[in-house]
């Protein structure tokens, strides 16, 4: 008989869209070809309270808890003038806490989604496993060196926020026994001096749905593609910077280029990038290789965030040659100037575009190159293979009563 799973995530990962959804999900569909799997969700909106249950076997139940975002700004902002980081206090639900206590005892083990959750399981006493993803308050060290010399209301949230934060992923792993990451990166930031908490810990990194990214190169492209959840300041600066500093370099050379964003994004942030000149807002859609077709190459211009940008994966996957920044290669270990161009500087990003924009024989032997890469290195199966080992063992050692 398997051996069975709680799996806690802060957020209702269906649809399948967006990177820490993506992420979860095919973890999830990995881990239920092991062990009988629950999950036990929160859900933002009425909406994904009554959408229809996935039919895709992954999970044998499904429970979903309602906690709407004014209940969450309200436990952040009361968790100002403690030593409590914002995130945790953010997803502080009381019910869902009470629910994994009681559907514990009816589970070999817990697998919880994200930091933010640690507080309502690390007391129990059944093996319990951390998906951490990334390191985020690396994240909010970058956001506040870039920026530094602003004294806005989010400067002071994130100045606030990344001490708090990094002493908390620093000492959460204690109570888990095994925590995973998407990347040493992340992985070396928080625990680089302390061999014991290295030991508790894994980089397990993003994969591909190869179903799902049909490599397609196209030789007259000429657009620029952007993926990313716009609700990220991340992805937002990276689409600010891209259309304001890189793309008018670029169509100095190819006038007709312009840059198209796939992804989520809100009323707030759409308003926020309309302004923008020559970029086309797209937004969520339910196939992007369709959006994505046609165009030329893909843009990874990150100056902000952490862990693995899936949107390099999915560039290279699909058949667009990529220019990234150092920070957007973080984790991944493509080989500059054959697998995909990185760049730091603005001039240095759009000769890079120019010239795969111009030279379409080259730009699609790196994209092949690309898609080589992500085949040999970046399926889900084998990624997720030492995630599920380190469980099973774990399980299966497992003698608590």
């Amino acid at each position: 008989m398997k051996k069975s799973l709680l799996i806690v995530t802060p957020r209702y990962p269906y649809p399948v869209i967006g990177g820490d959804r993506i992420r979860i999900y095919y973890i999830c569909k990995a881990l239920s070809q092991h062990f009988q799997i629950s999950l036990l969700s929160l859900c933002e909106t009425r909406e994904e309270m009554v959408s229809p249950l996935p039919e895709d076997g992954v999970f044998s139940s499904i429970e979903r808890i309602y906690y709407p975002k004014w209940r969450s700004w309200i436990n952040a902002f009361l968790a100002i003038p403690t030593r409590s980081p914002l995130q945790v206090a953010y997803y502080g639900s009381s019910l869902l806490a009470r629910r994994i206590k009681a559907l514990s005892t009816q589970h070999d083990g817990v697998f919880l989604h994200l930091v933010r959750l640690g507080e309502m399981t690390r007391h129990l006493k059944i093996p319990k496993f951390l998906e951490m993803t990334d390191a985020i308050s690396l994240n909010y060290r970058r956001v506040t060196r870039l920026n530094e010399n602003k004294s806005n209301l989010l400067s002071y949230i994130y100045r606030l926020e990344e001490p708090r934060l990094r002493r908390y992923e620093k000492s959460i792993v204690n109570d888990f026994d095994h925590t995973f990451l998407v990347s040493d990166v992340d992985r070396l930031y928080l625990f680089k001096e302390d061999e014991r908490k290295l030991e508790k810990t894994s980089a397990i990194t993003n994969g591909v749905d190869f179903d799902r990214s049909q490599y397609e190169f196209s030789a007259a492209g000429k657009d620029l593609v952007f993926i990313g959840n716009m609700s990220t300041l991340p992805n937002i600066d990276a689409v600010k910077y891209m259309a304001n500093e890189i793309l008018p370099r670029v169509r100095k050379k190819h006038p007709s280029t312009s840059l198209r964003v796939i992804g989520r994004i809100g009323p707030r942030e759409r308003s926020e990038l309309m302004h923008l000149k020559h970029v086309h807002i797209i937004g969520e859609v339910d196939s992007v290789a369709d959006a994505a077709r046609g165009a030329g190459a893909g843009v990874c211009p990150m100056r902000l965030g952490a862990g693995i940008q899936n949107k390099l994966l999915e560039y290279m996957a699909l058949g667009l040659p990529a220019v990234s920044t150092t920070i957007g290669l973080e984790g991944l270990y493509a080989q500059p100037g054959v697998a995909l161009e990185v760049a730091d500087d603005p001039a240095s990003f759009a000769r890079h575009l120019i010239q795969m924009l111009s030279d379409r024989s080259r730009a699609e032997a790196m994209a092949l190159a690309a898609r080589r890469y992500v085949e040999h290195n970046h399926s889900w199966q084998s990624v997720t293979a030492p995630m599920v080992e380190i469980i099973k063992e774990r399980l299966l050692s497992d003698r608590t009563p």
